[in-house]
């Protein structure tokens, strides 16, 4: 039996993450606006990472997806909500404040995101986070 390296341990939980993305639906979800914790994930040697940011990647994907997803769970809950208040024919001023919320859920998500691309500039030198945007498909290599 082969031993479970962190890149096939983190192929697995992406192939699982998917499988319960698309169980979740949160196909009413805009798409990621930058994918690079995969790319980091996944061109950990690649990208040469030391042990402590192989260690960063860990904890990363121990904990981040999962507040993301329970944020993605509401934002998806808020839409099912304004839609059977449409459905329903709610009077326009309930609806407006619950589109409003779904708007600041939304922004919330989307800067959570944003986060995200921060903590992978704070974890990698700047020669390794510039190969994981080229990596990641969001930068052209020199």
């Amino acid at each position: 039996m082969r031993p479970v390296t962190l890149l096939s341990a983190l192929a697995l939980a992406f192939a699982s993450h998917a499988t319960v993305a698309a169980e979740r639906d949160v196909s009413e979800l805009s798409s990621p606006i930058v994918l690079l914790t995969p790319a980091v994930a996944r061109n950990a040697d690649q990208l040469r990472l030391n042990e402590t940011q192989r260690e960063a990647v860990q904890e990363w994907m121990a904990t981040s997806p999962a507040v993301r997803e329970a944020l993605e769970d509401r934002v998806v809950a808020a839409r099912a909500e304004l839609r059977e208040m449409i459905v329903q024919g709610e009077e326009r001023a309930k609806r407006e404040e619950k589109a409003a919320a779904i708007g600041e859920l939304e922004a919330e998500l989307l800067l959570m995101r944003s986060d995200c691309a921060d903590h992978w500039r704070s974890v990698l030198d700047e020669e390794q986070f510039a190969q994981a945007l080229e990596l990641a498909g969001l930068a052209e290599a020199p």
